[in-house]
């Protein structure tokens, strides 16, 4: 990552007041999490949908990238993780009905299991690493567990040779979860080649935010295919206005709109790019597949990984940089040989929760959307420490590519008030 103005990372650390402090912008908001689509990106993939072979060409694209033996796209991730998990009861005898998940991750993960008749139990995750506890995993093994399901929470990684030989000793499947990890390597190794298969997600604010999901198969035995399945209708409205309205000034606009819409009932609703609904899901196949439409603009956004990662690297770079020194907010201190992270949010750990709402609300109010992860259902600290814990102090700041510098001064200055103030208080109550 490239180093920053050294005088620029001393001023924040010192608290100089001069010219160059960042004052909150008007009439624009940094959305949380955003991979850029341009309008020639839905041009194009309106062109190439024509064909209709975009969505095939994407997929050898992906089973090449990742070296897999068969894929299947779904018109949302939970179909896709419903699809792989019917796969692998497929394989295992009936009474193999568990499945194990990190005690902090997304509600997409039990309500899926759930949904496809299962039980989701759970394991707990090292809050300085986000990475899986081994030890617990190993624990938590039954022999009713049917997979285990790594997730790469915000693209850190667990320690996948670990997770892997573990899950082969114990014959039970590895499922990785790569919603932020595309392209991300542990110890020279991409991650979605560790386990039996892997799963991916396309909606917003993912590295691939087309709609939809895929499973990849590293396992002869676990085959999956688009063949048979009717193809879903192209989102070219979600996805135009996902292009249209992903900048901060235009964000602001759609917000403040969706708000008034909101408060006057015309409009209560979640938006996602998924072509179905993310969460109105019948969890027994057939499933439906991608469209054309899709597969062309993700195509033209997997090719740009790179340097969309790039320039997220920066940010997070300078975050880390900045708040270094900061007191009572920590960075997140991966486990070792995680290379070419995609940074698509970068997770601040506050001291204590009201710190870390303060420092949020004081965000929010500066115009930059930062967000808690997976607040509920409430974990019980005493059974998950690590979970409970994340649960509470976690918050993400944006890094995506329309963060500018004076959003990264913005958000650092706004960051060392906060935790001042709270210092302040503290001393004087």
């Amino acid at each position: 990552m490239e180093q920053h103005d050294a005088r620029t990372i001393d001023r924040l650390e010192d608290g100089v007041e001069d010219d160059r402090v960042e004052r909150p912008r008007r009439w624009r908001l940094v959305p949380p999490a955003i991979t850029p689509i341009a309008l020639r990106d839905v041009c194009s993939g309106l062109l190439d949908s024509v064909r209709r072979n975009a969505r095939d060409r994407f997929q050898r694209d992906m089973e090449a990238f990742f070296d897999a033996d068969t894929s299947a796209t779904y018109t949302s991730y939970r179909r896709a993780l419903a699809s792989c998990v019917h796969e692998l009861r497929a394989n295992t005898p009936d009474e193999c009905r568990e499945v194990l998940i990190p005690a902090f991750c997304s509600p997409d993960f039990p309500e899926t299991i759930e949904g496809v008749g299962l039980e989701a139990a759970r394991y707990d995750v090292d809050p300085t690493t986000l990475a899986a506890n081994p030890s617990a995993i190993e624990a938590a093994v039954t022999e009713h567990t049917l997979a285990v399901v790594a997730v790469n929470v915000l693209g850190y990684t667990s320690p996948m040779e670990t997770l892997a030989e573990t899950c082969s000793d114990q014959d039970v499947f590895l499922i990785e979860a790569l919603g932020y990890a595309p392209g991300t390597e542990y110890k020279g190794q991409r991650l979605g080649t560790f386990g039996d298969c892997a799963v991916l997600n396309f909606q917003q604010g993912k590295p691939i935010p087309v709609g939809g999901g895929m499973i990849l198969s590293q396992n002869p035995d676990l085959a999956f295919s688009d063949q048979g399945r009717s193809r879903t209708r192209a989102n070219v409205g979600a996805i135009t206005g996902y292009a249209l309205l992903s900048r901060p000034r235009r964000y602001y606009a759609y917000t403040r709109a969706k708000e008034w819409l909101d408060r006057f009932g015309r409009l209560n609703w979640r938006p996602t790019t998924h072509p179905e609904s993310k969460f109105a899901v019948e969890y027994d196949p057939p499933f439906a597949t991608m469209s054309d439409f899709q597969g062309a603009i993700a195509s033209r956004v997997f090719d740009r990984l790179e340097d969309d990662r790039e320039q997220r690297a920066k940010t997070a770079q300078f975050y880390t940089e900045a708040l270094s020194t900061c007191p009572e907010v920590r960075s997140i201190d991966p486990i070792g040989g995680l290379t070419r992270h995609q940074y698509v949010r970068f997770p601040l750990i506050a001291e204590t929760q009201p710190l870390r709402d303060r420092i949020g609300q004081a965000l929010n109010e500066a115009g930059i959307q930062a967000t808690t992860l997976y607040d509920w259902p409430v974990i019980d600290p005493t059974t998950f420490p690590g979970a409970g814990k994340l649960q509470r102090h976690i918050l993400t700041l944006p890094t995506h590519p329309y963060v500018d510098e004076r959003d990264r001064r913005l958000v650092v200055e706004t960051i060392r008030t906060a935790v001042a103030r709270d210092t302040t208080d503290t001393h004087s109550g």
